[in-house]
């Protein structure tokens, strides 16, 4: 199995299987010794066979990670590992850093649910402003909660979760999530100034909220939370300033609910 990669990126590989792929920067980055990863001649990138077991490779890459912290100053560390899987069956590989998914072109899966109501007013979307610290697309525009689904976590907890500490919602209400579908990017990206590719699948929810309730930022990853009516955010869409992932979503969802007259 191969996967969609950007042009002149070279392939990563775990267990004989195509889990990412390397930009210039990151192939020589990969390779520069100690490393867990090796390369013959034009070939795809591999962590190393003699690492057969998901927790020798997942120690592995974890002190490698903690090296390229140092010798790069790798942005957005989190603290946070998450599961690099077999496609095909959902194989658990290794675990790694979250912030070297970026790096090595890994898959990162999440969740994300729009959130409307509809009152006497007419309808409105909750929009969520990033909070101008987070390593990736400071300050834009998303839908109201959006989260990587981390370990060995669930879809459904993770969106339980993030509701909770995104936006204040409690798993009562956060529970009428309905499920939208799911959305696959894989783009160029910059981290930093170094080229990087991110790639994610994101487990898409439409989520209505009753009219007088009023979400809030709990958790610092947005600055602010505020609604629009279906003509301004499509018109916020357009004039830029969102996240890519959360203008496809928020644009799905004004389709579905037939609000884009």
């Amino acid at each position: 199995m191969t996967i969609d990669r950007p042009d002149g990126t070279v392939p990563l590989v775990v267990d004989e299987v195509e889990v990412g792929c390397l930009t210039e920067a990151w192939l020589e980055r990969v390779l520069e010794a100690p490393t867990p990863f090796e390369r013959t001649g034009n070939g795809p990138v591999r962590l190393m066979p003699a690492l057969a077991t998901f927790a020798g490779r997942s120690a592995a890459l974890a002190a490698w990670a903690d090296a390229a912290r140092m010798r790069w100053d790798v942005p957005g560390w989190r603290d946070e590992r998450v599961v690099i899987r077999d496609e095909r069956d959902g194989r658990p590989l290794a675990g790694i850093e979250r912030a070297l998914l970026r790096p090595l072109g890994l898959l990162l899966r999440s969740v994300q649910a729009c959130a409307y109501a509809t009152g006497p007013d007419g309808p409105r979307l909750w929009i969520a402003r990033r909070a101008e610290h987070k390593p990736v697309d400071p300050g834009r525009l998303d839908a109201l909660v959006a989260g990587g689904i981390a370990g060995f976590d669930t879809p459904w907890s993770t969106l339980l979760r993030e509701c909770a500490e995104e936006a204040g919602i409690p798993a009562e209400l956060a529970g009428r999530a309905r499920s939208a579908g799911t959305l696959e990017l894989c783009v160029p990206a910059v981290d930093d100034g170094v080229p990087v590719v991110h790639r994610e699948r994101v487990e898409l929810h439409d989520l209505e909220l009753p009219p007088g309730f009023e979400p809030v930022p709990a958790d610092g990853e947005h600055a602010e939370l505020f609604a629009m009516r279906p003509a301004e955010a499509l018109a916020s869409i357009e004039a830029g300033g969102w996240t890519r992932d959360g203008a496809q979503a928020t644009l799905a969802l004004l389709h579905r609910l037939g609000w884009l007259a």
